[in-house]
């Protein structure tokens, strides 16, 4: 289920348009355009109920800001479903 979970999240945020990585494990990482939008964009994800990593400089080693996602199959279904959307949503 968290490898499914894992392969869904990536596939639906890259359909987005937004660059993600390819995770080894269950932390996926999508690159905001600054610091600034990081920020803003972690946010308004936690405004509606979405928590998310957010990492800027000097804390990442390649200077890029990003969110920082966290896959769980401990969360019901509909409810990943729903971050997902979220998290596109509000992708700045």
């Amino acid at each position: 289920e968290l490898s499914d979970r894992v392969t869904l999240a990536v596939g639906r945020l890259r359909a987005a348009g937004l660059t993600v990585s390819t995770p080894d494990a269950a932390v996926v990482s999508v690159t905001a355009p600054g610091p600034e939008a990081a920020s803003a964009w972690a946010a308004d994800c936690r405004d509606r109920g979405v928590a998310v990593g957010c990492f800027r400089p000097p804390s990442t080693p390649d200077t890029r800001s990003r969110l920082r996602l966290t896959i769980s199959a401990g969360v019901p279904r509909a409810e990943f479903e729903r971050a997902l959307a979220v998290i596109v949503e509000c992708a700045p």
